[in-house]
């Protein structure tokens, strides 16, 4: 079942994303199927995703996006938050 991903991060940026995402690599990991980012209406950086599954999610999160933001230096994101897609455009 596809869940959608958001994360808020209070301290993000557009430079912390730009440089955590050449990090994590711009490529669609497994499982990815949309993936939108801009600035907080609260202030930060929002994320949202689609993904096929929430372990698809959680291994992206793990293994690629916690250890890009440690090689740039950024402080780590709040955790994700996920709920169940029921229908989705894209």
């Amino acid at each position: 079942m596809a869940v959608a991903m958001t994360v808020d991060n209070p301290e993000g940026s557009q430079e912390i994303y730009d440089a955590v995402r050449e990090k994590a690599g711009l490529d669609r990991p497994a499982g990815g199927i949309f993936h939108v980012a801009g600035p907080s209406p609260n202030g930060g950086w929002r994320v949202i995703e689609l993904w096929e599954s929430e372990e698809d999610a959680k291994r992206f999160v793990k293994e690629r996006l916690l250890p890009a933001f440690q090689a740039v230096g950024a402080a780590l994101p709040p955790p994700p938050e996920f709920w169940p897609v029921h229908n989705y455009m894209a």
